[in-house]
Order: structure tokens, then C-alpha cells, then sequence
């Protein structure tokens, strides 16, 4: 249960829309320059740089070792991102967005070029009120490693990720469609909860509370993941820093997922995740970002 529970937390964190900002629009006050990571046994390595040309963030690279793992690259009309594509291991995936408006209203993910997931939303007042995705598994699946950014995560709940979508696809020997849909509930002008319900080989469902700081959050407005899950992991999309996650399936189990800041000028300069299941406290390791000047 608990890693069914965190691994749906990486396809909740809340979206959050406003009606005065353009959806694919990024242009953050403080840019992300680089980001380190600090394993729980001490050791500090560069993991991903990021680097911009001029407003818009032109490229990702991520970081293994000292060697970059690979890369994501960002398309744009004018200022808006239409397209992003990821290398890595010698394949391209890519992810393409339509709007409406000022509103993202189609995500289309590709893999080698073969669509296998499309992401549809909708809004009520302004505001996103669900968003569907639909997936057809293929039985034989090309492995891919996804990263709904390390510094929330970390690479032990990405490898999680890999294994259960392998598995859905050799359950499914590619025969059946899987659908899930993200419920949303506003408060204060943030989604204060998510209900996700997945209907495939069954049915289940899993509610998601949050909790927010008041500091900005330096990738709102973000779309810089090969999945939409993956861009609300960090709340890219809300004004401020997600601290806190409280989980409850529909069999009643339920953890807690916390998130410790450190800041500097009213933004975060390093985070640390901390999951309660159980009374068992798993406490991962720090992520630190700088900014341009």
C-alpha cells in the first residue's frame, strides 16, 4: 500500500490555474540555474543544470555521475511552450501541448514517435476542475527512466514509477485501455484537494490533502516533465511551496508526505522529503537550488 500510495502522489500534487496567467507561459522572477543533491550518507553531486535563452528555459540537463544522463528541450510559439523533448539512452520521447484560450487543454506523450498517452482538461470558473488521462498499454513496452523532478522524490520513487507501469503493460498484454481521472477542490486560490479514481482491471481511489507555505514558488508555471503527473509533483503550477501531502485510500490506509524548506529572499533554496506510514518515518535526502543573479 504504501508505495501504491506514494506512487500516486507523483500524479496528484495540485495543478493550479489562474484565469490571468497564460497556461505553457514560464517566466519566473527567479531563475533556476542548477540543482544539487545530498544523499542521506553525505555525498553531494550536481544533478541537473538548467539553461535559459533570455526569459524562456531553453534545456535540462540531468546528471549521473558527473555525466549528463540526458536532456530535455523546450519548443516554444513566441513565448509559449508547445513541445518538449527528452534524450536519453539514444531514444527521443516527446510531449506536445494545445490550448484553448489561456487554458492547456490537450497533452499528447509520444514515445519514438508512437502516441501512448493523452491528457485531456477541463475548467469551471476559470479554474481546473479535472483532467483525464488515457493509455493504451502495449504488452512490450520500452523502459524509460522518468524524473518528476529528483529534488521532491528522488530517483528511488522514479525506479517505482518504471516498475509499475511494466507491469500494467505485460498485465494488460495490450488489450486495454486504462483510464484515471483527477478530481480537484479549490480553496483560497489553491487546490486544497485531489481525488483520483483509476478504472482499468478494477477500481480504486485515493484522496489527497495539502498543505501550502507562504513563500514563492520559483516553477509555477512550469511545464518541465515528460508527464503532467510529474509537473505536480513540486505544485509547478501553484503560487506557493507544497508542504505537506496527507494521503487516504478508499480502504481507509493512509500516510503523510512532508516537505522541510530552507529560504533565502522569500524563495526556497534547498528541500527534504519525509514519509509516515505506518509510525515508520522515511527521511530522504536534500536538494539544493541555486538562482541566476
Amino acid at each position: 500500500m504504501k508505495k501504491t500510495l506514494t506512487i500516486l502522489a507523483i500524479a496528484c500534487v495540485a495543478f493550479v490555474f489562474t484565469g490571468c496567467q497564460k497556461d505553457g507561459v514560464y517566466n519566473p522572477s527567479k531563475k533556476i540555474s542548477k540543482i544539487y543533491y545530498t544523499s542521506t550518507s553525505g555525498n553531494k553531486s550536481l544533478d541537473q543544470i538548467w539553461t535559459w535563452n533570455g526569459k524562456l528555459l531553453d534545456r535540462i540537463d540531468f546528471y549521473y555521475d558527473g555525466t549528463v544522463e540526458e536532456t530535455y528541450r523546450f519548443n516554444y510559439d513566441k513565448n509559449r511552450l508547445t513541445r518538449m523533448d527528452r534524450y536519453a539512452y539514444g531514444n527521443v520521447h516527446s510531449i506536445e501541448y494545445k490550448y484553448d484560450g489561456s487554458h492547456l487543454s490537450e497533452a499528447n506523450v509520444f514515445y519514438s514517435g508512437s502516441l501512448n498517452y493523452t491528457y485531456k482538461f477541463s475548467y469551471k470558473s476559470g479554474k481546473l476542475e479535472s483532467m483525464t488521462c488515457t493509455s493504451t498499454s502495449k504488452g512490450v513496452k520500452e523502459e524509460t527512466k522518468i524524473h518528476p523532478l529528483y529534488f521532491v522524490f528522488g530517483p528511488e520513487i522514479s525506479q517505482c514509477i518504471e516498475k509499475s507501469e511494466k507491469a500494467l503493460a505485460k498485465k494488460y498484454n495490450g488489450k486495454s485501455i486504462d483510464v484515471e481521472t483527477y478530481k480537484f477542490t479549490w480553496k483560497n486560490g489553491e487546490v486544497s484537494q485531489c481525488v483520483i479514481s483509476y478504472q482499468g482491471d478494477g477500481y480504486s481511489e485515493i484522496t489527497y490533502k495539502y498543505t501550502y507555505d507562504k513563500k514563492k514558488n520559483p516553477f509555477s508555471g512550469a511545464l518541465i516533465n515528460l508527464y503532467p503527473e510529474g509537473n505536480m509533483v513540486d505544485g509547478s503550477l501553484s503560487k506557493h511551496n507544497i508542504t505537506k501531502i496527507d494521503l487516504t485510500s478508499m480502504e481507509g490506509e493512509s500516510e503523510v508526505i512532508k516537505f522541510d524548506y530552507s529560504y533565502k529572499d522569500n524563495y526556497p533554496i534547498s528541500k527534504r522529503e519525509t514519509s509516515i506510514y505506518n509510525g515508520e518515518v522515511d527521511t530522504g535526502g536534500l536538494y539544493e537550488y541555486e538562482y541566476m543573479n
